[in-house]
């Protein structure tokens, strides 16, 4: 195959896989979560999590109860293939609604994904992943407010199968 054109493909394709893995999260499909990680990857989320990818998916899956909702959402994104082996700094901004006992607070994250990939038996996945935090904002108490009129009577959503997309999709993001 032309290299440049393996590379557009190689860049496509782990492309998708950053943004099935931030959809994944955010819409609490661990199992997802799991698949885009090879079985013997490992996960640095600093304080959060540090270790094997079934750590880090563990640790999300207690933390579910905790969190209203969560947005990752990716802006540069940086490749560099060699092979099967590709290395990727992803610039983020990731927002998190936590419930606390009254009230919620918001927690906004500047960072990065400093990602390893391989690919196997024909497809890429995480090999490892450390998150690096450039900056961040805590809202205690959360300023979120739904009566404008422009939100009033939108569906809320969730970090869980109870999120509106689940009903309206039957093809992304299907289960």
């Amino acid at each position: 195959m032309d290299p440049l054109l393996q590379e557009m493909l190689d860049h496509h394709q782990l492309t998708r896989l950053v943004h099935a893995y931030c959809r994944a999260v955010d819409r609490g499909d661990l199992e997802l979560v799991r698949s885009l990680y090879h079985r013997d990857a490992v996960d640095s989320h600093g304080g959060f999590s540090g270790g094997s990818v079934d750590e880090f998916v563990g640790r999300l899956a207690a933390a579910r109860p905790h969190v209203r909702s969560m947005q990752h959402h990716v802006t540069t994104v940086n490749f560099a293939v060699s092979g099967h082996r590709a290395e990727g700094e992803i610039y983020t901004i990731a927002t998190h609604t936590l419930i606390a006992t009254d009230r919620d607070v918001d927690v906004t994250v500047g960072g990065r994904y400093l990602d390893k990939y391989e690919r196997r038996d024909g497809a890429w996945g995480l090999v490892e992943r450390a998150i690096v935090t450039d900056w961040a904002r805590v809202d205690d108490p959360s300023p979120v407010e739904f009566g404008h009129p422009l939100t009033r009577d939108t569906p809320r959503g969730s970090t869980d199968l109870d999120d509106p997309s689940h009903r309206f999709f039957c093809l992304l993001g299907s289960r």
